[in-house]
Formats: structure tokens, C-alpha cells, sequence
């Protein structure tokens, strides 16, 4: 996005816009402000007379309402704002903090039929983003009202004995620091070519040319970020020259989105493989996520390009990102089945599972904790179960796969340096 674009589609001069803004970020940034007040103003927090499902409606049924008459604001709210701007960062955090306790609030309200959903409110606000993000895309913003009792009735299948102390929330739903560990990278630096004269077919040297660009796309973009990283960056870190980059891509966003789509297939086998070697389905689930969440711990500049740079990176990359992280929804297809209960669950169930879970995934990433993402198994596999399960017997389950899972995990840490 350019000023002089801003200026078209207002209708205005470049002069008239720089006569209110300094530059392009501080009038996108004054577009945030005003979009957070005019969607985000209108939720309510709950009063303390109305159980849990009450508050919550009167948070979300408003919310999906303006989104519905405002969906240019909704998707600078829900999407733009992930884009990697710095003037952004620190307005979002604190807009996050402030929505997270309206999400708090409405969920500790006073227990419905004896009962509080046990779910962290960033699993909510994940939900709400992912169902959102799909539904402008595509359009279908008139149909984000109608997702309101689906919605609750998601939060609802957390719900667990008024009283309890919060399961998600509590120490129990990550691993100790030391059952983290390290998984085998997607796939190994391609070795340099040997230089001078050498009989390696075309197709060989074309590959590693090619794999060392992906790569070093994924290592610039994580160094400086989309927008500051250049075709030199890349090269750079790839050890090639101009030309050959050109051989294989035509400009850095090309190189950036077959990065990006370049490990999907690996991960997908993979995570299927764990998938299918355990017997019952809450199991399946937990070491899907086992898999998954150590090959992003291991691979840290292609999870940052993969979770956090897309969104900086234009619509074919976002999009991507977003039809990636609904790929997983093939994981809970049998929870549907695991019990009478959940067979009446809603199918919106899936997407918001997929969304709550990506987005812890993708805030650690963010912030810089990547090598410590398998620490949070327990709570991404309790996401994942508890619904279809029920969330006391996925808290039991989840035990017990942890004790059962602890001697291998530390025979993997020390047999993959």
C-alpha cells in the first residue's frame, strides 16, 4: 500500500494527506485506533448478575454485528494488524490486553447450571480471529451474526464444575522446561556445490540452488522482516548469485511464497505418521501435535516465515497461511464420533479449534520463544480433545500421556542433536 494509493481511494491529494499524516504508518496507525474504537467500542463487558453464556453473547453478538456492517474495519482489525508494521505492535498488544479481559470477564461471569468453561481467553481470541479472517475473505461477512450460539456453544464444551481452579491456565498445562525437545529439522541446509568443474547432472545443481534460495529467504525474512528484506538479503544468505536466483524465481515474493508452501507436504506426512501410530483418537491427536510442534521448535526461520512474516507478505500469503492452518481440522474429524455428546457438537468446531491453536502457536513465535513451542503439548492437545472428549476426562488423558511420553521424548532429545 502506497500514500498515493491511500490518496486515490479517498479521493484526496498526496498533498492533502500528508497535511493530516506524517507518513503512510502514522496515518495506517490512526486507521487502527479509529477501527478499534468504532468495532471493538461497541462490545460490552458483562455485568456481574449474568451467567457466563449471557456475558459472553454480549460480547461476541455485537462484535459480529459491526464486523457484518463494517467489514473493511474488521479485516484492518483481524488481519492487517498482524502485518509485521512496528507502529502497529505495540497498539495491538495493548488493544489484545484490553479485549482478553473483556473475554475474561465474560467468561468468569456466575456459572451456568454449576458450570465455567476452563478455556484461556488467547484460545477465544484465536477462534474468533481465524472464523472472522475466513468469512471476509470470502465475503460471507453477513454471515457472522448467525455463528453466535455456534460460537458459545464451542466455549461451552470446556465447561467444567464452578470452583475448580482453571486447568488451561495453571501450571499443569505445559511440560516442565526440561521435557522440551529437539526434533529433526524439515530438511537439512543443502550442502554447497563443489566449485570449479564438476559432473553433478543439471537437475542436482538446479535443486540445490533452488532449496538454498528457499532457505535463505526464510532465514532474510526472519533477519529483517518482508518488507526490509531484499533479493540481496536472500542471495546472500543462500550463497548464489542474482542470476541464478532469477533462474528460479522471478521476484522476492515469488521466492517467499513457495518458501512458504515448500515444507507443507513434510509436515502434513509427518504430523499424519505420529497421527496414525497410537490406537485411540485422543492419543492420535497428542502426538500429532507432539510432531508438529517440535518441527517448528526445530525449524525456527521457516516457522517465522511460515506463522508470523505471511502476513506481511500480501493476499496469495495470507490466504495460504489460512487455508495451512485448516488443513489440520482433518485431525478431529473422528472426535466427532469419540462419544454420544459430541456428536451434537456444531462443525464450527473445528475451525475454532484450528484458530485457537494457531494462534498460541503463532504468539510464541512472534515473540521469540519458538524453541520452547513443544512445551506447550498439554494445553494444545487439551484444546483439541476437550470438547469432544470432555474437558475433565481430557485433562486425565493428557496426564497419562505425558508420564507415558516423558522417557522417549528424552531419548529424542538426546538421539537427534
Amino acid at each position: 500500500m502506497s500514500v498515493a494509493h491511500v490518496a486515490s481511494r479517498a479521493r484526496v491529494s498526496t498533498a492533502t494527506f500528508y497535511e493530516q499524516f506524517q507518513d503512510r504508518e502514522d496515518g495506517l496507525l490512526a486507521a487502527y485506533r479509529t477501527v478499534v474504537e468504532r468495532i471493538l467500542g461497541q462490545t460490552r463487558l458483562p455485568s456481574g448478575t449474568t451467567d457466563w453464556s449471557d456475558g459472553a453473547r454480549k460480547v461476541l453478538a455485537p462484535l459480529l454485528n459491526a464486523l457484518q456492517s463494517d467489514p473493511d474495519a474488521g479485516r484492518v482489525l483481524f488481519v492487517e494488524a498482524l502485518a509485521g508494521v512496528a507502529c502497529i505492535r505495540e497498539e495491538r498488544r495493548l488493544v489484545l490486553e484490553e479485549f482478553g479481559r473483556r473475554v475474561e470477564a465474560s467468561l468468569d461471569g456466575p456459572p451456568k447450571d454449576g458450570n465455567t468453561p476452563d478455556i484461556p481467553a488467547v484460545a477465544v481470541m484465536g477462534a474468533l480471529r481465524n472464523i472472522v479472517s475466513r468469512h471476509l475473505r470470502t465475503h460471507a461477512e453477513d454471515r457472522l451474526p448467525l455463528l453466535v450460539e455456534d460460537g458459545l456453544t464451542w466455549v461451552g464444551s470446556y465447561a467444567t464444575p464452578a470452583g475448580q481452579k482453571r486447568w488451561s491456565i495453571g501450571p499443569h498445562a505445559l511440560l516442565p522446561a526440561t521435557s522440551a525437545y529437539r526434533h529433526r529439522p524439515v530438511a537439512r541446509g543443502p550442502a554447497r556445490l563443489p566449485r570449479g568443474r564438476h559432473s553433478l547432472p543439471a537437475g542436482v545443481v538446479a535443486r540445490s540452488h533452488r532449496e538454498r534460495i528457499l532457505r535463505g529467504t526464510a532465514e532474510a525474512m526472519m533477519a529483517k522482516g518482508y518488507a526490509h528484506a531484499t533479493v540481496a538479503d536472500i542471495v546472500a544468505q543462500a550463497g548464489v548469485s542474482r542470476d541464478v536466483f532469477y533462474e528460479h524465481f522471478s521476484d522476492k515474493q515469488h521466492a517467499f511464497l513457495e518458501a512458504q508452501q515448500h515444507p507443507t507436504q513434510y509436515v502434513l506426512d509427518a504430523c499424519a505418521t505420529a497421527y496414525f501410530s497410537a490406537r485411540e483418537w485422543p492419543e492420535r491427536v497428542w502426538r500429532c501435535y507432539e510432531t508438529l510442534l517440535g518441527l517448528i521448535a526445530a525449524n525456527p526461520a521457516v516457522s517465522h516465515l511460515r506463522l508470523v512474516d505471511c502476513y506481511d507478505a500480501g493476499p496469495a500469503a495470507i490466504r495460504r497461511a489460512e487455508e495451512i492452518t485448516r488443513s489440520f481440522t482433518f485431525f478431529l474429524e473422528e472426535g466427532y464420533s469419540y462419544r454420544p455428546q459430541a456428536r451434537q457438537l456444531p462443525r464450527l468446531c473445528s475451525e475454532a479449534i484450528a484458530g485457537a491453536i494457531f494462534e498460541i502457536i503463532q504468539r510464541s513465535v512472534a515473540h521469540g520463544d519458538v524453541t520452547q513451542t513443544p512445551r506447550q503439548l498439554p494445553l494444545v492437545t487439551y484444546i483439541a480433545i476437550a470438547p469432544f472428549t470432555g474437558p475433565q476426562d481430557a485433562i486425565r488423558l493428557i496426564a497419562r500421556f505425558g508420564e507415558r511420553s516423558a522417557p522417549a521424548m528424552r531419548s529424542r532429545g538426546a538421539a537427534r542433536p
